[in-house]
């Protein structure tokens, strides 16, 4: 039993959805009642806010029950246990002790954005050699921060990395081919990042200022380093709950093991088939060595304890859970098989298929989910639980959650969803910027700051909203190098040859930002463009004009600003009552609400910084931040890392196919995947040589730089990275309450056919059938989605029941804005009856008598108004 276990550390495996949280909370609950522990002295802790909040409400009201049936005295619950994050823990331990390390403890966390920014000034104002590294600014600035968050989570620093350079250069002399000399090249590399890193360093000393790596390094040294702390958190807290283990890093394991090993009541829960942040520094290996880590007061390896009962995954569902995770089980033994609570036997289905497109794939999603809306028996045809539906038993957009591998993923699953009237929200900023009206809002706000954005505002101009075609585009392309040849002329020219050549190729592209804000000033350009085009272009550049009026403001006020002077907010209007219009609008407030963080955690919250950084987590395939979920009613469309810790009751996995090689997984396999970042260090410079980074014994060790030591190093790292894709699909999968659906497809946009994942054909033989199964290509088969060249209208005639709405309620208000316009004439020939005037003057003079005969008739340009 683990909640009635003898007060000595023991780890508990805790399979997805065995009530880990429930578990935790019944233990205090037995501490306290057994008279074993006080409440205030149970220290419980786990990753974010939201959980820590959940498990403390449990433990609160167990404890009330316990003072409610007589079991304790009520005056014994007046204090409350201590359930925290494990950076809010290390946070308040680094403020209580930072004076033992000759640190401020007044030193301010600085969030992610805040920290990009300064990283972001660090990579601005660098002017040593970057010789080796092949990356433009916004990605040496996402470098700089992972390299020095590596360096913390591990506790080292930039000379170990050094010192392991010289280590690797003297096997230089075994490196004969290209491939054997690449880890050197790569070292190279990361030994210019790391000028960088120690600028940014001192860049946080200087402001007394640490970032989340920091924080956890500083309290794992303090912990080490000085014993009486350990003292002094042991007397505080008598038990301590570690929630999520799998997930620690090593600064964590030092520091928790520093205060509470050597036989302290500890209890670690977590999954290891569930660790899939060790992108960020989380170890598995934690969990499996939490035995000898934190041994008993004799000695002895600490007891291991299993949840193996499901309450959330039907039968069938953990069928399949147990098939993709059957190889992870072989490297952790002790992980259990999970079984379905008494709510789940005989429960779940399982829907698969494999596509011959990706479209078809996103089609045949859109109908999986349309077809199960709306029903009122659960997703698997049989009855809801018992108290588990509380407002209405029909299946609700909420209830589905489509979990993709990848953010490329995400516009074909959003376009098929939404043209079957499904409201679907995109989570996560990365997965946001795929978005139309949040891409058209970031492409106008890149053309307010940057002149060079020629290809934001070509998107702007082609766009639905202005149509522009492609002999005005060219038209302005032209007029932007006439531009730009006006400005240069009379410039000194340069005699460098690499001047020369800059600037000629400067001169032959020009700026279509600068020439689109010449056009309502230079009257002889417009003659060359067609009517609507000169219109359109002129109404435009002054558009843009009055929103550079408004880039002083704070950038939240700047987007709504943008959002109303676009018209994003009567477009979305303009669709009320469709599954595209709630998307939209909270696709945008989403987006808004991302800003507004920002600009409230940043010290400098300019436009420009706020470009920056959303280019960098629109490239890196993980964001820089973790998305909100939303409360609307809506599908949730999300990556599976986003999905860790959430469940529906339906779950739709698409796009198990997969490339392999012999070299491993493939550029364009879907799921598995090869991450963005190269996760290898002798590929990539951004990270930490695994020899220094303190779980090591858990990753491929170098053992030289010949070929048959490269080989067995890189057949190692293939078989990590599968094991990681592995993790991550066995997360996916156990998402689901009732109905989990999975597929793949054969065609995408590469010219190479993808093969059924092997994830999705171990879940076709768990379930014995699928759907729709492609057929084998034949030899010398291509893909069908580039068999013809894909086409567009374009510009882009807007058509359909949408537009209708558009043009009728057009026509409303113009019809509204002429009933307006002859109340008004009719009020002002009133008024001219009564004072004498033709234009309604109260004044007893003309109101256009001092105007000369032909002025009074212009119109618009008189100084009264036409009669």
């Amino acid at each position: 039993m683990v909640i009635e276990a003898p007060l000595e550390p023991m780890v508990v495996m805790a399979g997805a959805g065995s009530g880990k949280s429930e578990t935790m909370a019944g233990r205090v609950v037995w501490l306290v009642a057994n008279g074993l522990a006080k409440p205030e002295r149970i220290l419980g802790l786990t990753f974010t806010r939201k959980a820590a909040a959940e498990l403390s409400h449990r433990v609160r009201e167990r404890l009330n029950g316990l003072a409610e049936a007589g079991l304790v005295p009520s005056q014994l619950l007046d204090n409350e246990p201590t359930v925290s994050t494990y950076h809010a823990y290390a946070a308040r331990l680094v403020t209580d002790h930072a004076v033992r390390e000759a640190l401020e403890p007044t030193m301010r966390l600085v969030t992610p954005a805040v920290a990009w920014q300064l990283a972001s000034r660090v990579v601005a104002m660098y002017d040593g050699p970057m010789d080796r590294i092949e990356l433009g600014p916004p990605s040496v600035t996402a470098a700089v921060l992972e390299l020095a968050g590596e360096l913390s989570e591990h506790l080292r620093s930039a000379q170990d990395v050094r010192r392991l350079g010289e280590w690797l250069r003297g096997k230089a002399a075994e490196a004969a081919t290209v491939r054997q000399r690449k880890p050197l090249a790569v070292q190279d590399a990361r030994e210019q990042l790391l000028p960088l890193v120690e600028a940014y360093e001192r860049l946080k000393r200087a402001r007394e200022v640490i970032d989340y790596g920091d924080q956890m390094s500083l309290a794992a040294r303090i912990a080490a380093n000085h014993p009486d702390v350990g003292r002094i958190e042991r007397s505080r807290f008598s038990v301590v709950l570690l929630d999520e283990y799998q997930d620690t890093s090593h600064a964590q394991l030092v520091l928790l093991r520093s205060l509470y090993g050597n036989g302290h009541p500890v209890t670690a829960v977590g999954d290891p088939c569930q660790s899939i942040y060790g992108w960020r520094g989380a170890s598995s290996g934690n969990l499996r060595r939490f035995v000898t880590d934190f041994r008993t007061a004799k000695g002895d390896r600490a007891p291991v304890r299993q949840l193996s009962v499901s309450f959330r995954n039907g039968d069938r569902v953990l069928d399949v859970a147990a098939r993709i995770q059957l190889p992870l089980r072989m490297e952790a033994r002790e992980v259990p098989v999970l079984v379905p609570g008494p709510n789940r036997v005989d429960r779940g289905r399982i829907t698969c298929a494999f596509h011959e497109t990706a479209e078809d794939e996103a089609r045949w999603v859109a109908d999986q989910v349309k077809r199960a809306l709306g029903q009122e028996l659960a997703p698997d045809g049989m009855p809801w639980g018992d108290g588990e539906r509380k407002k209405t038993l029909a299946v609700q957009p909420q209830d589905v959650a489509v979990l993709a591998r990848k953010r490329s993923q995400f516009p074909a699953l959003r376009r098929a969803l939404e043209e079957r009237d499904i409201p679907v929200e995109v989570v996560g900023l990365g997965g946001l910027l795929t978005v139309p009206e949040v891409s058209d809002l970031v492409a106008t706000l890149r053309v307010l700051y940057d002149a060079g954005a020629g290809d934001a505002l070509a998107r702007l101009l082609a766009g639905p909203r202005w149509r522009i075609g492609p002999a005005d585009l060219r038209q302005l392309g032209e007029f932007a190098r006439e531009l730009n040849r006006e400005l240069r002329e009379g410039a000194e020219r340069s005699s460098d040859p690499l001047d020369q050549a800059v600037s000629d190729l400067a001169e032959e592209r020009g700026s279509l930002v600068d020439a689109l804000d010449e056009l309502p000033d230079r009257e002889e350009w417009l003659d060359a463009f067609s009517p609507l085009a000169r219109t359109r272009m002129v109404a435009l550049a002054q558009e843009l004009r009055h929103l550079r009026a408004h880039t002083h403001q704070p950038l939240p006020d700047l987007i709504s600003e943008a959002e109303r002077r676009m018209g994003l907010d009567i477009e979305v209007a303009a669709r009320s009552g469709t599954a595209g219009a709630v998307a939209a609008r909270a696709d945008l407030d989403a987006f808004l609400d991302a800003a507004s963080r920002f600009a409230g955690d940043s010290e400098d919250p300019t436009l420009g910084a706020f470009l920056a950084y959303l280019e960098a987590a629109e490239s890196e395939e993980f964001g820089l931040e973790a998305g909100r979920v939303g409360e609307s009613n809506s599908v949730k469309l999300m990556t599976v890392h986003a999905s860790k810790g959430l469940e529906w009751p339906i779950v739709v996995v698409p796009g198990l196919s997969q490339l392999l090689s012999r070299n491993g997984i493939t550029k364009g396999s879907i799921f598995p995947a090869t991450p963005v970042t190269n996760s290898r260090w002798t590929d990539n410079p951004r990270k930490l040589p695994y020899a220094l980074r303190g779980d090591a014994a858990d990753l491929p060790r170098l053992t030289g730089l010949t070929k048959d030591e490269l080989a067995d190093f890189d057949e190692r790292c293939r078989e990590r990275d599968l094991t990681e894709e592995r993790r991550l699909a066995y997360v996916a999968v156990t998402r689901a309450h009732y109905h989990l659906i999975a597929s793949g497809y054969r065609w995408g946009t590469a010219s190479k056919p993808l093969d059924p994942s092997d994830f999705l054909l171990e879940i076709r033989d768990t379930c014995g059938t699928a759907v729709v199964w492609a057929a084998e290509p034949d030899e010398g088969a291509t893909n069908p989605l580039l068999a013809e060249p894909a086409e567009a209208r374009w510009p882009l005639t807007p058509g359909g029941v949408r537009q209708q709405g558009i043009e009728d309620g057009a026509r409303l208000v113009e019809a509204a804005l002429t009933g307006r316009r002859a109340r008004e004439r009719t009020s002002r020939s009133a008024r001219a009856t009564r004072s004498g005037c033709a234009h309604g003057s109260a004044t007893r003079i003309c109101c256009c008598a001092s105007a000369p005969p032909a002025a009074a008739g212009r119109g618009p340009r008189s100084s009264c108004p036409p009669s």
